[in-house]
């Protein structure tokens, strides 16, 4: 069993760990799109999680993008 697979677009993009500086995370991105913690993930509601429209926007665990990471192909969104 184990964990599904990785997606080969979050290589591609070198999906990671984000920086200290707020201003370069996928929060800030014009292509995220964050998403209302489910009940369910009551202990998980502090890590803020949505859908990358680069990534893709399935609603999926592999297709999942956390606010504090950061990716090669990110824009600026001036929020």
């Amino acid at each position: 069993m184990g964990s599904p697979p990785r997606l080969k677009i979050k290589d591609e993009i070198r999906y990671r760990k984000g920086s200290t500086d707020e201003a370069q995370n996928c929060r800030y991105c014009a292509f995220f799109t964050a998403k209302p913690p489910k009940e369910t993930d009551i202990f998980l509601a502090y890590i803020a999680k949505g859908t990358c429209k680069i990534i893709g926007e399935r609603d999926l665990a592999r297709y999942r993008v956390r606010a504090d990471y950061t990716c090669d192909r990110q824009e600026y969104n001036q929020r």
